[in-house]
C-alpha cells in the first residue's frame, strides 16, 4: 500500500484564518478538509506589532490548536501564508552577471530609500521575472521584503502550538501556484490577470505563457468605491505597461466576490473573467461536492490550498524525475 503524506495549508487575512487539508497517495492530489473560523484581529495590520502581545498570541494560537485537535490529524509537513500588506514588493532591474552579493548591495540600498532606518530590519527574497531588457545579463526581479519581527509573530503562534513549520509565503503568489496548478491547460499560451481582493486592498499580477511578469496593487478607502476602483486600475494597466501583451482571462480570488463586481469587471473590461477554484483539478468529490458552502467560497481558500500543493507538488516532480533518471 502506498504511503499517504499529508500537508495543512493555513492562511491569514483580514480577520480569518482558512485551513486546507490536502494528501498525496502515489502521484495522486486529494483533498481532506477545508475550513475556516472568523477571529477578533486584523491579519492586515502590521504583525510585527505584536510579536510580543500575549493576549492575541494566546487566542490565535488557541484556534490553530482547536482545529488540530479537532481534526485528531498528524501533518507531514505544515504551511501558511501571510498577506501582501506585510510585505514590501517592488520591481527593479538588475544585472545578475554581477554576482549575489553585487545583486544583495543593490537590493538592501532600493529597500533603504524606503525604509532609511529598517531597512536591515527585512528578510528579503526574490523574484526574476525574465523581462526583456536591452542588456542580455538584466532581468527584472520582483524583490519581496517581510519584517523580521512580522515572521518572529508568525513563528511564535506555531510555536505555542508545537507545530513546527515548514513554508512561509505569502498569499497572493500561493494563490498562483494553486492558479498553475488547477488550470495548467487553461493558462497555456495565454495571458493572465490574477487578481486578489481583500479588504482596503487589490493585488494584480499578470502571467503571460506561465511566466510571471509583473505585479502591483491599488487601495481603496470605501465599500461604495471598491468597483470602480478595480475597473480604473485594471483598464489603467491595459493602457499602460500591459498594453503589448492585454490580459485573456482574469481570475479572482480573495475575502469576498460579490456578484456586483463580477458584473461590473465583465461589463467594464471586455475581458473573460473567472473565479478561481483552487480545487479545479484536485480528487476533491468526497469533500467539496457535497459542501455547498465550501463550494460559494472556495475562491477564499486559495492562498491555504496553493501553500499546501507547492509541497506535495514539488514532491510528484521530484518523483518523476527520479523514475525517469531511473529508466535512463
Amino acid at each position: 500500500m502506498s504511503n499517504i503524506f499529508r500537508t495543512l495549508g493555513i492562511s491569514f487575512y483580514s480577520n480569518r484564518i482558512c485551513f486546507v487539508e490536502l494528501f498525496r497517495e502515489a502521484n495522486t492530489i486529494s483533498l481532506n478538509n477545508a475550513e475556516s473560523v472568523d477571529v477578533e484581529f486584523s491579519f492586515e495590520d502590521d504583525l510585527s506589532k505584536f510579536k510580543s502581545n500575549q493576549k492575541y498570541l494566546t487566542n490565535l494560537s488557541g484556534e490553530i490548536y482547536k482545529y488540530i485537535s479537532k481534526r485528531n490529524s498528524s501533518f507531514n509537513k505544515i504551511a501558511v501564508t501571510i498577506g501582501t500588506s506585510q510585505a514590501f514588493l517592488n520591481i527593479l532591474p538588475l544585472d545578475y552577471s554581477e554576482g549575489r552579493q553585487a545583486l544583495n548591495s543593490k537590493i538592501y540600498w532600493e529597500l533603504s530609500n524606503f525604509f532609511p532606518d529598517t531597512y536591515n530590519e527585512y528578510i528579503i527574497n526574490t523574484y526574476r521575472l525574465n523581462s526583456v531588457m536591452p542588456c542580455i545579463n538584466t532581468d527584472e526581479f520582483l524583490i519581496i521584503a517581510v519584517l523580521k519581527n512580522s515572521m518572529e509573530f508568525v513563528k511564535r503562534l506555531f510555536k505555542l502550538c508545537n507545530l513546527n513549520l515548514d513554508l512561509v509565503d505569502i498569499d497572493h503568489f500561493s494563490a498562483e501556484h494553486a492558479l498553475r496548478y488547477n488550470y495548467e491547460e487553461a493558462i497555456a499560451n495565454k495571458n493572465i490577470l490574477l487578481i486578489g481582493l481583500r479588504k482596503g486592498r487589490i493585488d494584480y499580477g499578470f502571467i503571460e505563457n506561465k511566466k510571471y511578469k509583473y505585479y502591483c496593487y491599488s487601495k481603496y478607502s470605501s465599500e461604495p468605491e471598491f468597483n470602480l476602483s478595480l475597473v480604473r486600475k485594471i483598464n489603467s494597466l491595459m493602457n499602460g505597461v500591459l498594453s503589448k501583451q492585454q490580459a485573456d482571462t482574469i481570475y479572482l480570488y480573495g475575502d469576498i466576490i460579490r456578484d456586483d463586481t463580477l458584473e461590473s469587471l465583465i461589463k467594464n473590461t471586455r475581458v473573460r473573467v473567472e473565479i478561481l477554484n483552487p480545487f479545479e483539478n484536485i480528487n476533491a468529490s468526497a469533500i467539496y461536492l457535497k459542501n455547498e458552502n465550501l463550494r460559494k467560497v472556495s475562491y477564499q481558500y486559495a492562498p491555504a490550498a496553493g501553500a499546501a500543493l507547492r509541497i506535495l507538488s514539488s514532491q510528484i516532480e521530484n518523483n518523476i524525475r527520479q523514475v525517469q533518471k531511473q529508466e535512463n
